[in-house]
């Protein structure tokens, strides 16, 4: 199958009765964390408010009336607002991509064994075992903590802190979309062989899944879609080989 006939079966796949309604499980699971984190996040702002008093505000211009002076600024306000609502939203999409790839996590067993009895049960499956595959996964998102870290002073500097931010956020979704399919029909060892024929083009079909899933609740809807066309995409490759 080309890319369009992959694209074409990935869509009947996904609108069938089972993966419709799977495909609301990763929606539904981020809604009900982002929801609870919201809620925390807010009683945490209220206590604050509650416990400012008129003399916190005058020990900080007594003790620092530098800091005190700066603050008073508009742009120092601007700043911070948008220093602010870029940290939200970036916790946000955060969320919602790691949640929602995590979630994938135990969806997809089911979405490899079904293709494969009704479209691949020629090619026998070998998937990395479930000790291996949790080791890789911590790994992957220990790597993309200790990215987060570096990019840090990257985060003060507008547009720059943007496309850096894209950028790792963009490395955890990629390799655990990839990696979360693949190991559910291949071996690790055959997996590293299967990226070296097909890394560029697979790249290129997550980045555009990427931007799908930075879609509010859309995104979220979408990522059991993501782990059908890989399936079909890796069986296809495989095939041919």
């Amino acid at each position: 199958m080309n890319y369009v006939e992959i694209f074409s079966q990935s869509v009947k796949d996904f609108f069938s009765k089972k993966f419709l309604t799977l495909s609301f499980a990763p929606l539904f699971i981020a809604l009900i964390i982002l929801f609870c984190l919201m809620l925390l996040g807010a009683n945490e702002v209220l206590n604050i408010l509650k416990t400012m008093t008129i003399d916190d505000v005058t020990g900080l211009e007594a003790n620092f009336p530098i800091l005190a002076k700066i603050l008073s600024f508009t742009i120092t306000h601007y700043i911070l607002t948008v220093l602010i609502y870029f940290l939200g939203i970036s916790l946000v999409l955060t969320f919602s991509v790691i949640i929602g790839v995590l979630t994938l996590g135990f969806l997809t067993p089911i979405v490899v064994k079904t293709l494969h009895k009704k479209y691949y049960s020629q090619y026998e499956l070998h998937p990395v075992s479930t000790p291996k595959t949790f080791v890789i996964t911590l790994s992957i998102i220990l790597k993309f903590l200790l990215l987060l870290l570096l990019i840090v002073p990257l985060m003060l500097i507008p547009v720059i802190n943007t496309f850096a931010f894209s950028a790792v956020l963009f490395y955890l979704f990629y390799k655990l979309l990839v990696f979360d399919v693949a190991s559910n029909i291949v071996t690790k060892q055959d997996i590293k062989k299967l990226l070296e024929r097909i890394r560029p083009k697979l790249i290129f079909i997550c980045f555009i899944f990427y931007l799908l899933a930075l879609i509010p609740l859309v995104g979220l809807f979408l990522q059991l879609f993501f782990a059908i066309y890989l399936t079909h995409y890796f069986f296809t490759v495989l095939i041919k080989k």
